[in-house]
């Protein structure tokens, strides 16, 4: 599938179909070469774009679950902390949260109870759990997930780890499922799609997107997993303008 829209930048972030996918792989120096330039691109070309931006927050989300949402919230949490910055990476995903499993971290403490005033922030953050990078995990799952998300409190706090913070990661639920991610990118800088080659589908992404830009959401970019160049076998990565045309 090739995915195009507006002025914005896209980053396809590719990986062979030999190899099994990088769900779960976290980064690191070990990691395979392709996947470590494919995120400093990620981060040097989302950089680019929060430059022109007041927040600094960011959140990540796919059209649809089991695209790589989470892995590739963690690896860019990652990428932005390898540069010296101090970044936060939250599990906003209240439904199915899974930044605790790919940092192994326990989740008796987290945002739901901060938002719901059982813990302070401090006691539920998770420090230098790889160096400059901060964690917040989902904490224990709760009834009322969006009306949390869209809570005073979550706004409140949205402000505080933003002045704390460099930059902060915000992994959300799939945009089509449930409202969450639209709440919550209202607050943000705007939003990073993610989709996966071979599975995500097109009126799926424009039923996403079209979200979006009806709650006036800013789309940063969009990442494309598991992508297979057109001209060559050669799986990689590329960089390419998008084009509005595509969601015609």
């Amino acid at each position: 599938m090739n995915v195009k829209w507006s002025e914005k930048g896209a980053v396809d972030f590719t990986t062979s179909k030999k190899r099994k996918t990088m769900d779960g792989i976290l980064l690191s120096e070990s990691a395979p070469f392709h996947v470590r330039e494919a995120f400093k691109t990620i981060r040097t070309n989302l950089l680019f774009t929060l430059a022109t931006t007041d927040s600094k927050a960011v959140v990540v989300a796919s059209a649809m679950p089991n695209e790589g949402k989470s892995t590739t919230s963690a690896n860019l949490a990652v990428a932005l902390a390898q540069t010296g910055a101090q970044v936060l990476l939250m599990d906003c995903d209240l439904r199915k949260p899974s930044v605790h499993r790919l940092f192994k971290l326990p989740m008796d403490k987290g945002l739901t109870s901060v938002l719901c005033g059982i813990d302070k922030i401090e006691e539920a953050l998770h420090e230098n759990i790889t160096p400059n990078l901060d964690i917040i995990t989902a904490g224990p799952i709760s009834p009322n997930p969006s009306e949390l998300l869209g809570s005073t409190r979550m706004s409140d706090l949205l402000t505080i780890v933003q002045k704390a913070y460099d930059y902060v990661i915000l992994d959300v639920s799939p945009v089509n499922i449930v409202s969450d991610a639209i709440i919550v990118a209202k607050q943000t800088a705007g939003i990073l799609l993610i989709a996966r080659q071979g599975q995500s589908r097109h009126d799926q992404l424009r039923k996403a997107i079209d979200s979006c830009e009806f709650a006036e959401v800013n789309i940063l970019g969009m990442v494309i997993n598991e992508s297979k160049s057109a001209s060559t076998s050669y799986y990689g990565y590329e960089y390419s303008k998008l084009d509005r045309e595509a969601k015609k």
